[in-house]
């Protein structure tokens, strides 16, 4: 990296350390460091990378703190690592560069009568349900204390329309501290979840006909979402989006590239910049869903919204996996261009949320409780996830294959070529054992898609798991 003639990338990289927050742990500050040299061509493709021994002489800081920037890189697609070779920046796209043409599916409808008549139901919560966190190691008391404090006079009124000052600005705090992501609080919308914030940008940027690009496999209501504001969904496999001709006439894209659901596919740096430079080159916009990033293995990858060099992403976040499904909280953040629209939409559609729930869970995160619970539930359902699969393995599913990435609070298998996933979900619920099918995932006329089932570990502790467990193996036995 050291340029002998002039020490310009030595230089460069002290500058860009300089610019990284310094609240930060310093091993991340030189991940963002030498990852924005990259994204700025200071450190162009194929460019060597010292040693971490070097490195850390050079810099001044520990070996460790340079390998685990390195590591991070690497994990992100940003640089490779060649035996004998040591680390070098990797081939990432450049303007204007043509892609390779694939067909999409296109498709109206996502999903089947079956699973609109599942949605119309009453709910229920059975055993290894999927998208249902850990009620019962929530710290139920502190959150009471928050509420209890929340609840003064002075905040029994409406909250303001793009949400409580003290929310918006602890979410602004978090992105930066946890996600790599520079925002204003004024950026930053409250709403009442994933679902509102993907129904205010559809209306906001849809008009009927124009082209939106889905993810497949991907969360139903989105498409909804879409389809109601006169969208044309077309879908996409997530792992061919970046390779694949988008149309130059599409509106939007919605991506989960952090963790796709339900799969926990996560895109790479080099697919994240194509589709950037996709959506920069045709006018588009990229929403971005970061489903359960908090519960990757290992650390997120760098966010759209931070690699984006032009106001063309709109990222959304939730909070009803991370605390718990009745809270109805989530936001968006929206270049500060867009805020002022998608308000006027949102005063029209519910004039705003309960001041005291936000105020509380702005509480919560300000004295640090939002950082400790995730930490905590990052360990649970790594360790849940392991009871799991060690109870599978002693039923006839122990030969079927785990199709999703690890991590998370579900994991996902592989059924045999002859076996319906969605008669397997009916003949489990009927025993009292919850599960989705993958297919109900999946667009109706993907080719690619396969059959599978979902399972939930994160809100079920291992003596309800076991008994769970056993209910499925009877129903495999069975058929």
């Amino acid at each position: 990296m050291r340029e002998s003639a002039s020490g310009r990338s030595e230089l460069g990289l002290y500058l860009a350390l300089d610019e990284q927050p310094s609240h930060l742990p310093q091993y991340r500050r030189l991940f963002m460091a030498l990852r924005d040299m990259i994204l700025s061509g200071d450190l162009p493709s194929g460019r060597q990378l010292p040693p971490t021994r070097q490195l850390a002489s050079i810099l001044g800081i520990s070996r460790n703190t340079a390998k685990s920037a390195y590591e991070q890189l690497q994990a992100e697609g940003f640089i490779h690592a060649r035996p004998g070779r040591g680390s070098e920046v990797a081939r990432l796209p450049e303007r204007h560069q043509a892609s390779h043409a694939t067909t999409p599916v296109k498709c109206q409808t996502l999903v089947a009568a079956e699973v609109r008549a599942e949605v119309a139901a009453e709910p229920r919560t059975l055993p290894l349900q999927p998208a249902i966190p850990a009620l019962d190691a929530f710290p139920l008391n502190r959150w009471r204390q928050c509420l209890a404090r929340a609840s003064g006079s002075p905040h029994l009124l409406a909250s303001p329309p793009a949400g409580e000052p003290l929310l918006r600005a602890q979410i602004a705090q978090w992105l930066a501290r946890q996600r790599g992501m520079r925002v204003s609080p004024e950026q930053i919308v409250v709403t009442s979840g994933s679902q509102q914030g993907l129904d205010l940008i559809a209306r906001h940027l849809l008009t009927p006909g124009d082209k939106v690009v889905l993810e497949t496999p991907g969360f139903p209501g989105t498409a909804h979402s879409m389809a109601a504001a006169g969208g044309d969904c077309l879908f996409w496999p997530q792992q061919a989006l970046a390779q694949a001709q988008l149309p130059p006439t599409a509106r939007l894209l919605l991506v989960t590239p952090s963790r796709n659901f339900p799969l926990g596919h996560s895109l790479d740096a080099h697919a994240r910049l194509a589709l950037l430079q996709w959506a920069d080159d045709v006018g588009a916009w990229i929403i971005e869903d970061d489903y359960d990033s908090e519960f990757a293995v290992g650390e997120a990858h760098t966010s759209l919204f931070s690699l984006s060099a032009h106001p063309r992403v709109i990222y959304t976040g939730t909070f009803s996996r991370t605390m718990f499904p009745g809270l109805r909280l989530g936001y968006l953040v929206l270049p500060e261009d867009q805020v002022e629209a998608v308000l006027q939409l949102r005063r029209y559609a519910d004039g705003g949320l309960s001041s005291l729930t936000q105020r509380a869970l702005g509480l919560w995160m300000a004295e640090g409780h939002y950082d400790r619970h995730l930490s905590r539930m990052k360990r649970l359902y790594a360790k849940r996830r392991s009871q799991l699969l060690s109870l599978l393995s002693e039923t006839p599913a122990s030969d079927w294959p785990c199709l999703d990435a690890g991590g998370g609070i579900h994991l996902v298998l592989g059924l045999p070529v002859t076996w319906s996933d969605r008669a397997l979900e009916a003949r489990l619920a009927a025993v009292g054992v919850g599960s989705r099918a993958l297919s109900l995932y999946q667009a109706a006329t993907d080719q690619q898609a396969r059959q599978g089932i979902v399972l939930g570990f994160a809100g079920w502790d291992q003596t309800v798991m076991r008994a769970a467990v056993m209910q499925l193996a009877r129903v495999l036995n069975e058929h």
